[in-house]
């Protein structure tokens, strides 16, 4: 299929245009629309030319308003061009200006609408246009062409960005198109790219445009293959309320055949159709007053952190300090400002001095931060350090406000001696030490940035095999209902089959003499020959039937008899007597047993078994969206600067979590996802991913690996899950190599190999099979009781949000249940889930409720 970007469509004029009165210079307006034709539903731009007025003051912008219509104004912008001349030596120079004025009109049903007259004035200066007016035309639907809008279902926050997608899917070739996304229309809506390479599609976005990245793929409706498009956005609405929003609309110019030009070349044919989603709901929520702390002023989004360094630390009092203060996150940074550092959580207003008024800062697009200069000066000698600046902000996803806090910096006032490196970070090194952390954990106990991954195992998988499916994965019911099936329907088989062996045996003789008297019959050879072959026949065949010969002797007698008759021995037999004979065989076929029944029955089953075999062995083929993520991740090693280097990883763990999500299954994927989350300083997604690794894949060494480190790096009063390694777990090693489905279907094959060898020991072939019977079993026993040993707890989660408060209730103001908070990567069970509020347990039993969107299950897919 074929795409076209949308081309410029060639203005077309509305009104002519109108001459101001008779002035020194003329000024002239013109009224012109870009597309030669107008369609209801869709936004086209009116563009209103002005020329001969100055250029500076610029005139103002009129009114425009159209009944039934409409009407946004995208601003107005000058065009000057400058010609110079030179005559007899004397140079003149002469500006040309021109103004275009611009407004989005989008008549909504087809008809005829009135544009009124427009006046631009400017100081003695005017021109007006006349009235004009234009006709919307309607635009047939098309089943070959859907589009529709991918929003939040449970509603988003005031100032939150989250992400939309517009969806387009195809069944023709499209030359030129055009989209209506009421969504990006709001008031005060920023819309922005979602992160994405390749090409970009540009969508209109209130007063102005933006361009969206866009995916290709497939997908299948009613066994039709449609071409889909994606165009992933991410927007911030800066109002609350509840919206109704029109149904997302698109209009393109569609292939419908082909046709010949003058030359006799082939082109194709296009005719415009139009293609309209659904009208949805969207609920932003204001964000909640209870629990807002003083050192929150307007940042919203995730993962924030504060950074603060000083220009000098061997101060005088009174002497400036330059504070740089950074902070980086997931969020809107844009209007993003430092809470007040004389407030709470700032700098002690009797060790300190600071300015007044908001500090603006710079956004730092490479390390996805903003960067704050403020000069402050020491007016006490007690200050001994700039202590943690609080910064606040309300995260989205688990609907509460969050506070993190920067590490101090050491101070010496009026001290004799320059505070070197090592002494500036020794405050927190003690306090590292004395709590059992290393240097890259604060005092809170949630890591505010994993210093080195040094010890770590950052290699990708093989991308053959990144989305491959360890053995025993999937559906397991029916494979194992014919693993346990099949084998015992065989074991009463075989037990049937020795029970009636000899039965059987004289069966296959009675039908054997049958047949035997039938080719006797049908012998054409004279009496003399054909005779004694039938008698003989038949006698046997009554000897084996023990059918009563009473009623075969008559014709027997005269067959006898007819075979020692010189005048007729060589004739054949009268067909009559042939005809007496066979009736009285046919009578002694239908008392016969019935053979018995066919083993197709059972090749069948166990070609089901078969058949279920290979359909679990099926594995998804990676597509270029997973390259994508790779590739980006590949970036993100190879940089030496290490906050561009986190943010790249941070880009490559939000490409690969699709993928994880997708596929909870494939063990190199997940781990694969958790190194990008761990070189993105994400713990919580990182223990996630590898917690999922190995539950899909116990030998995975290197989840393992990274599992490990990650859990050294935990604070040390943080409880972790038990690792095995006792005498036990070392008897029974198979349970860190096999997860629990690989168990059971060991177990089902044990099973199925001692119920085998038993069938063969009934039969009475091989009977060494039978010594498997017992070992077997031994297998199954040991399997089986692994698999349901080692079963995880289906509560089994990991908390990926920092500083998550544990409290003692499922509400926002219940007291802590703990003195700290817990990290991002502890890893609990949860117990229950009661709305927005789960209770859980670490892993010593110590208990509480956390809110459900700061802690996130290792089962891809609960039960």
């Amino acid at each position: 299929m074929t795409f076209v970007r949308p081309a410029v469509l060639a203005a077309a004029v509305l009104a002519a245009a109108v001459l101001a009165p008779a002035l020194a210079s003329a000024a002239t307006v013109s009224l012109s629309a870009d597309s030669p034709s107008i369609h209801a539903g869709m936004p086209f731009t009116l563009t209103l030319t002005a020329k001969g007025f100055a250029e500076d003051p610029p005139p103002a912008a009129p009114e425009l308003a159209i009944d039934g219509a409409t009407v946004t104004f995208l601003g107005v912008s000058p065009n000057v061009s400058t010609r110079i001349t030179v005559i007899n030596g004397r140079t003149t120079e002469e500006r040309d200006v021109t103004f275009l004025y611009r407004w989005r009109v989008n008549a909504p049903a087809e008809g005829s609408y009135q544009v009124p007259a427009l006046e631009i004035a400017q100081e003695g200066r005017s021109a007006r246009t006349s009235a004009a007016s234009f006709e919307a035309t309607a635009v047939p639907d098309t089943p070959d062409m859907i589009v529709r809008m991918d929003l939040p279902e449970d509603g988003v926050y005031v100032g939150e960005t989250f992400d939309a997608e517009v969806e387009w899917l195809l069944a023709r070739n499209v030359e030129t198109f055009e989209f209506v996304v009421p969504l990006f229309d709001l008031e005060g809506a920023v819309v922005e790219a979602a992160p994405g390479t390749g090409r970009t599609v540009r969508f209109a976005a209130g007063a102005s445009d933006v361009e969206l990245p866009m995916h290709r793929g497939e997908e299948v409706i009613r066994d039709r293959t449609l071409t889909r498009f994606r165009f992933p956005a991410r927007i911030t609405l800066a109002r609350s309320g509840s919206f109704e929003l029109a149904p997302v609309r698109v209009v393109a110019r569609l292939q419908t055949g082909e046709t010949r030009d003058r030359l006799g070349f082939r082109r194709p044919q296009y005719r415009l159709y139009r293609a309209e989603g659904r009208a949805r709901r969207l609920a932003v929520r204001p964000l909640p007053i209870a629990g807002r702390p003083a050192s929150f002023v307007n940042a919203i989004g995730g993962g924030f952190s504060i950074d603060v360094q000083a220009s000098r630390t061997v101060v005088s009092l009174g002497d400036p300090v330059e504070l740089t203060v950074r902070v980086r996150g997931d969020g809107t940074l844009e209007g993003l400002t430092l809470p007040p550092l004389a407030g709470p959580g700032g700098l002690p207003p009797g060790q300190f001095s600071v300015p007044d008024g908001d500090v603006t800062g710079r956004i730092d697009t490479e390390t996805n931060g903003k960067v704050f200069t403020v000069t402050v000066r020491v007016t006490s000698a007690e200050a001994k350090e700039i202590p943690p600046l609080a910064f606040s902000w309300f995260d989205p996803s688990a609907g509460e406000y969050r506070t993190a806090r920067s590490r101090p910096v050491a101070l010496s006032v009026d001290a004799a001696a320059i505070v070197g490196a090592g002494d500036v970070v020794a405050a927190p090194a003690l306090a590292a030490a004395a709590d059992r952390r290393p240097l890259d954990v604060p005092a809170s106990g949630a890591p505010a940035g994993i210093a080195t991954l040094i010890g770590a195992d950052m290699s990708l998988s093989d991308p053959r095999e990144t989305l491959a499916r360890p053995w025993g994965a999937g559906d397991l019911r029916i494979v194992l209902g014919l693993l346990y099936a099949v084998p015992g329907l065989l074991v009463l088989i075989a037990w049937w089959l020795a029970r009636t062996g000899r039965q059987r045996a004289r069966q296959r003789e009675i039908r054997a003499a049958f047949r035997e008297v039938e080719r006797a019959l049908a012998s054409a050879a004279p009496a003399r020959e054909a005779a004694p072959a039938i008698v003989a026949a038949v006698r046997r065949l009554a000897g084996l039937h023990g059918a009563d010969r009473a009623a075969a002797n008559a014709a027997l007698e005269r067959l006898e008899t007819r075979a020692f008759d010189p005048a007729a021995a060589g004739d054949p037999i009268e067909g009559d007597l042939i005809d007496e004979v066979r009736a009285v065989v046919r009578t002694w076929a239908r008392e016969a047993p019935r053979p018995a029944a066919s083993t197709a029955a059972v090749l069948v089953v166990l070609g089901g078994a078969a058949a279920g075999v290979v359909a679990m062995a099926t594995a998804a083929t990676p597509g270029t969206e997973l390259a994508e993520a790779r590739a980006r991740y590949a970036e993100a090693l190879s940089q030496t600067d290490r906050e561009r280097r986190v943010r790249l990883f941070g880009a490559a763990e939000q490409a690969f979590r699709p993928f994880a999500a997708a596929n909870p299954d494939a063990a190199r994927v997940q781990a694969d996802w958790g190194n990008a989350a761990l070189g993105a300083q994400d713990a919580g997604r990182a223990v996630l991913a590898y917690r999922r690794a190995l539950r899909a894949m116990p030998n995975d060494a290197r989840s393992r690996t990274n599992l490990a480190w990650l859990r050294d790096r935990m604070p040390a009063w943080l409880p972790h899950p038990p690792t095995g390694g006792s005498a036990l777990d070392s008897l029974l090693f198979w349970q860190g190599l096999l997860n629990p489905a690989q168990l059971h279907l060991v177990a089902a094959g044990a099973f199925a190999l001692a119920l085998l060898a038993l069938a063969g020991r009934f039969l009475g072939r091989r009977r060494g099979l039978a010594i498997l019977v017992a070992p077997a079993l031994a297998v199954w026993a040991g399997a089986i009781a692994s698999a349901f040993g080692s079963r995880p707890h289906p509560g089994e989660a990991v908390v990926v949000a920092d500083d998550t408060t544990l409290r003692s209730a499922d509400s926002a103001g219940a007291a802590p249940a703990l003195a700290r908070e817990l990290p991002a990567g502890a890893e609990v069970i949860i117990l229950e889930s009661r709305g927005a509020w789960s209770r859980v347990r670490l892993a010593d039993g110590s208990s509480g409720w956390l809110a459900a969107g700061t802690v996130q299950r290792v089962a891809a897919n609960p039960p």
